[in-house]
């Protein structure tokens, strides 16, 4: 099974005027050698925004979900990049009615997705069968 590491979420600018952030979340993905050597394998990428809190951590945002494929080093870099309003990631105060600190983190999943086959149609044939 691919192995995640290195995975960080980065707050690269909070524009508090215009209620914006942007985000960067990045990681490496060590894959096996099984999973190197299969032609045509794909990896699909899922990355959640949580808020944590005691008990069940809070969803806030999904990432457009992405696909990537093997490298023949085995590991592959990612780094996604998101723009968003900052109320997004305000989870504490809309919840409690109360300002004060947020507790944001990333969850990433990389699942493989097995190679498809091939389908084709032949030639027709006619008569009366």
């Amino acid at each position: 099974m691919a192995t995640i590491y290195d995975l960080k979420l980065e707050l690269l600018s909070h524009d508090k005027k215009a209620h914006i952030v942007k985000l960067r979340v990045s990681y490496k993905v060590r894959l096996r050698q099984v999973e190197r050597s299969m032609l045509g394998l794909l990896f699909k990428e899922t990355i959640k925004l949580m808020g944590a809190d005691p008990g069940t951590d809070a969803f806030l945002y999904q990432f457009p979900t992405q696909y990537f494929a093997t490298e023949a080093d085995g590991v592959v870099v990612r780094s996604r990049e998101a723009v968003l309003g900052s109320e997004v990631l305000d989870e504490d105060s809309s919840f409690f009615g109360i300002g004060g600190g947020d507790e944001v983190y990333a969850r990433v999943t990389v699942s493989p997705l097995l190679p498809s086959g091939d389908a084709r149609s032949s030639n027709e044939i006619h008569g009366d069968f």
